[in-house]
């Protein structure tokens, strides 16, 4: 994502202590796969839907306990009026035996109490049923005064389990927040019949009747889930390779003109073939690509596994869009191929999707000064001794310090390294982390391997050690 978080209140952060779940010191891990049915009614700002979460257990030892967000509640305050909300009204077992359930963090966590003891090789079934309160949309969540509906994060997610234990950790004041392992998706949803639906998975099938149309999703291998909905979308197609590349344009929004849909569907379809190469095959069947709906504040490009959102802006220079296109699709692989905590460590997504950006920005045939800028940034003097890989509210300026100062680290490591010799680095690194978390451990661990620990000087001065 390209943007900034408001403030989230410091109370948050004296009360979580008492909910965090265990220490980590347990061998838990889990496979994850969510059946979804909703009912969206735009006009109402409201959807209910029910959750099967079929979650397995693929660690050693036992739980009494799963930890799920919720993320679409992490927007209230922030990117959304507060008006809005997701609320879980009941949780059952797959025995239909009502499970004890714990709402915090204003609805971004739940702890759900087990019946029974999750064992090894062991599968609980939870049964889900929500409620959904859509607000006015600020910048990427809620309704936009066009009528565009963005919902990323509407459904539970569970918490990642690591060294640390359940991932209890409050929001950050910067960034996205986000940290999660990739699951399945298979999700059926109801909507007006005037209303085009788009989602980041596979589309099986439509139906319409009696003035409402269903659509089925399978969404394989994500780490998040949106729902995207408008009257007036346009379509649009491109191919990239085997991968579909399917666009979703709202021609109300300013901007969104048929020669700047056509710039982002070439630009998309191009980065997908252009890091594919790079470092490895894109993931999915599919790419969505949607305009980013203009808010009350303002619009927000953003990346979700499997779509990307990009602002069309007419004052942005076309060059500038193709960056912010190479730039989320950049994220597929960084953040949606190699996830990380982008509370913890942000500069491993946004600092490397900014660095690809500029890559494929060069293999366009591009001369804008890409490198140029973010030298500037990352070397200004609120920035200019951050260390990159600190936690997202601790940059002085996020921006400057994620994106930036983690896009000239990787600039300089391949400068000293060699282009081809660190861009094998860097794919190496995607292979090994594939469709799993990295750390900044695990980076410089890759990059130590492949030069030799040649660059040591270059490590010294953005990775604190």
């Amino acid at each position: 994502m390209r943007g900034r978080w408001i403030v989230l209140t410091a109370l948050l952060a004296l009360v979580l202590p008492a909910l965090a779940g265990c220490s980590g010191e347990r061998d838990l891990a889990f496979a994850e796969r969510y059946v979804i049915d909703a009912d969206l009614d735009p006009e109402g700002r409201s959807m209910t839907y029910a959750q099967r979460a079929e979650i397995t257990n693929t660690g050693s030892d036992s739980t009494e306990e799963l930890w799920f967000h919720l993320y679409a509640n992490m927007y209230k305050g922030l990117f959304q009026t507060e008006d809005g909300d997701v609320l879980v009204t009941s949780v059952t077992d797959g025995a239909g035996q009502s499970l004890s359930y714990e709402r915090s963090q204003e609805g971004v966590l739940y702890r759900v109490g087990l019946a029974e003891p999750l064992g090894p090789g062991e599968t609980a079934e939870l049964l889900f049923s929500c409620q959904v309160i859509i607000p006015d949309l600020e910048s990427k969540y809620g309704v936009s005064p066009a009528g565009d509906v963005q919902l990323p994060g509407f459904s539970l997610q569970l918490a990642v389990y690591d060294e640390n234990g359940w991932d209890t950790d409050p929001l950050q004041e910067e960034g996205d927040g986000r940290y999660a392992h990739t699951a399945d998706y298979d999700v059926t949803v109801r909507a007006p019949a005037d209303y085009i639906l788009a989602c980041n998975g596979d589309e099986q099938g439509v139906t319409a009747r009696d003035g409402v149309t269903e659509h089925r999703y399978i969404c394989r291998d994500r780490r998040d889930l949106v729902l995207i909905a408008c009257r007036d979308y346009v379509r649009r197609e491109r191919q990239a390779g085997d991968v579909r590349v399917l666009g979703y344009f709202d021609p109300g929004t300013a901007g969104v003109t048929e020669a700047a849909m056509d710039q982002v569907m070439d630009a998309a379809a191009f980065a997908l073939e252009y890091f594919g190469q790079l470092f490895g095959p894109y993931p999915h069947d599919t790419l969505v690509v949607t305009n980013a709906a203009l808010g009350t504040n303002f619009a927000q490009s953003m990346e979700y596994s499997g779509l990307i959102t990009v602002y069309f802006d007419l004052e942005t220079d076309p060059t500038a869009r193709s960056h912010i296109t190479f730039h989320e699709a950049a994220h597929q692989w960084f953040y949606g191929a190699v996830g990380n905590d982008e509370n913890e460590e942000p500069w491993l997504d946004e600092g490397f999707a900014e660095f690809a950006g500029y890559l494929c920005l060069e293999a366009w045939g591009s001369d804008w000064p890409g490198w140029e800028i973010a030298a500037n940034a990352a070397g200004a003097e609120q920035v200019k001794d951050d260390k990159v890989d600190l936690p997202a509210d601790e940059h002085p300026v996020y921006q400057w310090g994620v994106y930036d100062r983690g896009c000239m680290c990787l600039k300089e490591l391949m400068d000293a390294a060699g282009r081809e010799e660190f861009l094998a680095i860097l794919g190496g690194y995607c292979r090994d982390h594939w469709m799993g978390v990295a750390t900044t451990a695990d980076f410089l661990a890759a990059v130590r391997a492949g030069t030799g620990g040649d660059v040591e000087d270059i490590l010294a001065e953005y990775i604190q050690e």
